[in-house]
């Protein structure tokens, strides 16, 4: 399988916390979160999740990651009854009915090579990076999906002081108040880059510890997706698979680690790959420290 993306945690189970004898909050997963979907869609590797001031919950897939195999239903003549590649964008109520979907290029922006990462701010705006090669842009969608603004643009090369691109920018945040979006800028950049979120003009960057960012001998700054809901659930992505887990905890501040293996089941393979659930085999919970500078 490929390195990369994303193994989704998404919404809780709706049952009381249960606790270990020191107290520390446990984790339990909801294996048939999100609800099947529609159309024979299943998911590429999936790299960003988010949640709204609704406390729904959206996420962003790579369908270019699925095999001509995997995706034998779209072709012409269709090879088999199964499978279609989902929408880039799809929305989920906590219960995980699809509500919304849509995304994929278009005449007006220009699309990710490599979706990545997935925003919705308090106005209700959906933001989209990509940490494609050539990807340098943030988009800027209503929820229905209409696009409204484009910021940056694709090119080759990368640029940390650049005030016109971004350089595979790994995820996006809006201060809507301070009318600002943030971009961990990101894979081929080495800084974090803000903008008016309304008119796309570029405001200030920094790199590492508040200094200004060199493109000389430093690692990229990459971030994986994460999120919080109004109710506190956590929901975090991390990387390499296409799974969707339903956790909770009872506080935010707890950080836990899983080894996944793929739960037993008796499904047929193609609905398996739309839930593409793993199961935790063993889950492990701290309070995270800082460290030392």
């Amino acid at each position: 399988m490929k390195a990369a993306i994303v193994s989704l945690a998404a919404v809780m189970a709706l049952v009381g916390p249960a606790h270990a004898d020191n107290g520390v909050p446990q984790f339990q997963v909801d294996p048939f979160w999100p609800k099947p979907l529609p159309n024979n869609w299943i998911l590429g590797q999936v790299s960003g999740i988010a949640t709204d001031r609704y406390d729904r919950i959206w996420l962003v897939h790579r369908p270019g990651t699925l095999t001509t195999r995997e995706r034998a239903a779209e072709q012409r003549p269709p090879e088999a009854n199964c499978c279609i590649a989902a929408p880039p964008v799809l929305a989920f109520d906590q219960s995980g009915n699809l509500i919304r979907h849509w995304g994929g290029p278009g005449a007006d922006f220009q699309w990710p090579e490599s979706e990545h990462g997935i925003f919705v701010d308090d106005a209700d705006f959906v933001w989209l990076a990509g940490n494609g090669k050539k990807d340098g842009q943030l988009l800027k969608f209503t929820m229905d999906g209409k696009f409204v603004l484009q910021i940056g643009k694709q090119g080759e090369g990368n640029d940390s002081n650049s005030t016109t691109r971004l350089g595979s920018p790994a995820d996006v945040a809006v201060d809507v108040a301070a009318k600002e979006v943030f971009a961990a800028d990101g894979y081929a950049n080495r800084r974090v880059v803000v903008f008016d979120s309304e008119t796309g003009a570029y405001k200030r960057h920094w790199g590492a510890y508040g200094k200004p960012p060199s493109d000389e001998k430093s690692r990229p700054m990459i971030r994986q997706g994460r999120s919080r809901s109004n109710s506190a659930i956590p929901y975090t992505a991390s990387a390499s698979t296409r799974t969707v887990l339903s956790t909770y905890a009872t506080a935010p501040t707890i950080a836990c680690k899983s080894s996944a293996r793929t739960a037993p089941s008796s499904r047929s393979t193609s609905t398996r790959r739309q839930h593409a659930v793993r199961a935790p085999s063993t889950i492990s919970c701290s309070r995270p420290t800082r460290r030392k500078n």
